[in-house]
């Protein structure tokens, strides 16, 4: 896997925005933020039911150096709406892994981002509570190109779309 150097940023509610690079597929993406804590099992917790229109957040800084393999999965498919991640790694290091888990997302056009401080977006949220975010990547090279340049230059306008309920029930499985 190449180091992608793509520009993302990840926008909340409130306004805050995280810059970083792009992850997985291109595009936009909205949906609740949530982060998870877990230092293994990110491959349980995309394919995981329960978090279907979920922005999910790894908390542990290094994520994707077992890849993907068809033996884990809780689903048959990924279920989150977005993936935030740190650091993730450049090396899949598993014999069981059938892919790596960039490529993983691209395939179900998951949107993601990398190289946020996945700690202080996880500190930001608990202090001031649930919020929805969107991740933004793809067009934005043209955008900071353009916003270099002029001064005037105002940022793309992003296809009108709701987020998704706050408060969601799992589809059955």
């Amino acid at each position: 896997m190449t180091l992608n150097t793509d520009p993302a940023v990840l926008v909340l509610e409130d306004g805050t925005r995280h810059r970083g690079r792009a992850y997985g597929a291109r595009g936009t993406t909205l949906g609740e933020v949530v982060f998870s804590t877990g230092m293994t099992g990110y491959q349980e917790t995309l394919t995981d039911p329960s978090y279907a229109g979920q922005i999910v957040l790894q908390t542990a800084p290094h994520i994707g150096n077992t890849g993907m393999n068809d033996e884990d999965p809780e689903s048959r498919r990924i279920w989150v709406a977005g993936y935030i991640v740190r650091d993730p790694s450049r090396v899949v290091s598993n014999w069981r892994a059938t892919t790596s888990l960039d490529a993983a997302l691209e395939q179900d056009a998951v949107v993601g981002i990398s190289g946020v401080d996945t700690r202080a977006v996880t500190r930001h949220i608990r202090s001031a509570g649930s919020m929805r975010g969107g991740i933004f990547s793809g067009m934005l090279r043209s955008w900071t190109r353009r916003s270099s340049c002029a001064s005037s230059a105002r940022p793309p306008r992003w296809p009108a779309r709701t987020c998704p309920p706050r408060s969601r029930s799992p589809p059955a499985r």
